[in-house]
């Protein structure tokens, strides 16, 4: 009777080992000033399904009822848009959490004015998801951080607040993913993204991310790096998707068609193995 025991025992160890981990994806996507236009709405919504992520990150939606409807539509009732404010109008380019609410539970939002520095930046915008199977909490924090190579010393107050931020969020051992567009366009932001990863205790997942973004220049069409995730999760992938998987990373001599009728910014996804 006992080895029979432990022959079972063996057995249902053996089968745990095969069956493989379940992965799950987070997104981010400056969908540039949307919506532009049918064709961006429908190209924008295309990415987005092809992404596989149960939760997306979204910045510069100015119609926020819009985005959620078309969701709605297009993935399905299941999805629910989180936007950073109420859809009165009087709010531009706002930045949202998209999820699944078949995989994950909304518990609460809260607004963190810190990277405001008190004036008209982009808050952070703080959504807790509960996963429904696991019932582990997650903090999904989305920025957008000021643009412009010669706005770096605003971006610098930014990140100083963002780290007070995630420091708050994660003091209860809550898992926390930061996602957005960075507009880290030098070295300096480089530098800052690396601080605020090792102060708080993330992983800098995108740290080796080749673009996430286009420059439309008249004679170039140079790529960079705006986009990025840090998270106290260990990633074991990270890709661009859009047209910077169409493109490549190189600077061309115009950009593509995706960079006109979608976005100037590429999706970046972040895989996970719960």
């Amino acid at each position: 009777m006992i080895a029979v025991l432990v022959a079972g025992a063996l057995i249902a160890v053996a089968r745990c080992r095969d069956e493989p981990s379940e992965r799950w994806r987070a997104a981010t996507f400056n969908i540039e000033h949307f919506p532009k236009d049918q064709r961006q709405i429908d190209g924008a919504f295309a990415e987005i399904a092809t992404l596989d992520a149960g939760i997306v990150a979204v910045q510069e939606i100015t119609d926020t009822e819009l985005f959620a409807a078309t969701a709605r539509s297009r993935l399905g009732n299941h999805w629910v848009f989180i936007p950073e404010h109420a859809p009165d109008g009087t709010f531009d380019h706002q930045i949202g959490v998209l999820f699944d609410r078949r995989v994950y539970a909304f518990k609460r939002k809260r607004v963190h004015d810190g990277t405001r520095l008190g004036g008209r930046h982009k808050p952070t915008l703080d959504v807790e998801l509960r996963h429904r199977a696991t019932d582990e909490a997650l903090h999904v924090l989305v920025i957008h951080f000021k643009s412009g190579g010669e706005h770096h010393v605003t971006r610098h107050r930014q990140y100083a607040a963002l780290r007070q931020i995630v420091a708050e969020v994660s003091r209860s051992g809550t898992q926390v993913i930061v996602l957005g567009d960075f507009n880290a366009t030098g070295n300096e932001d480089r530098a800052d993204l690396a601080q605020l990863a090792e102060a708080t205790r993330t992983t800098w997942a995108t740290e080796n991310l080749a673009c996430s973004a286009f420059w439309d220049r008249l004679d170039t069409c140079p790529t960079s790096r705006l986009d990025h995730i840090l998270t106290t999760l260990a990633p074991i992938e990270i890709r661009a998707a859009g047209g910077c998987a169409e493109v490549g990373c190189d600077t061309h001599d115009r950009c593509p068609l995706y960079e006109e009728y979608v976005s100037d910014h590429c999706p970046v996804i972040v895989t996970f193995e719960r």
